[in-house]
């Protein structure tokens, strides 16, 4: 195989990374005793083995946000939200994780406001 037919291949595979922000909230207002409130995920900055934490919203009963920033060129992550240490969906059948689709536009609009209920699809 040539160069050139090489650098093509190897090249032409590259998606285009943009800075993308999600904005999680989640609502933990079921949930007794909440002590801490994170988020965890498949991608940079979040991971599998850390709390991203969040804090709660001022005026709300039980609402938490943290805000991401990323460079990717994904379109779609994993996450899941844990409370006191513990990952929601771990007591049911369906232990699978979150997943946020990311926006495709690459000028603007590329902020996602995720809203999710603690422990429920």
């Amino acid at each position: 195989m040539s160069a050139l037919a090489i650098m093509t291949v190897a090249t032409g595979c590259v998606q285009e990374a943009y800075v993308r922000t999600v904005i999680f909230r989640v609502d933990v207002s079921r949930v007794p005793d909440v002590r801490s409130v994170g988020v965890r995920g498949a991608d940079l900055p979040l991971s599998w083995q850390q709390d991203t934490p969040m804090v709660p919203v001022p005026d709300s009963a039980g609402l938490y946000t943290a805000t991401v920033s990323a460079r990717t060129g994904r379109l779609v992550t994993e996450v899941k939200f844990v409370v006191n240490g513990t990952f929601e969906f771990s007591s049911s059948q369906d232990q699978g994780n979150r997943q946020v689709r990311l926006p495709r536009t690459t000028t603007g609009g590329d902020t996602v406001v995720y809203r999710a209920v603690y422990d429920q699809r």
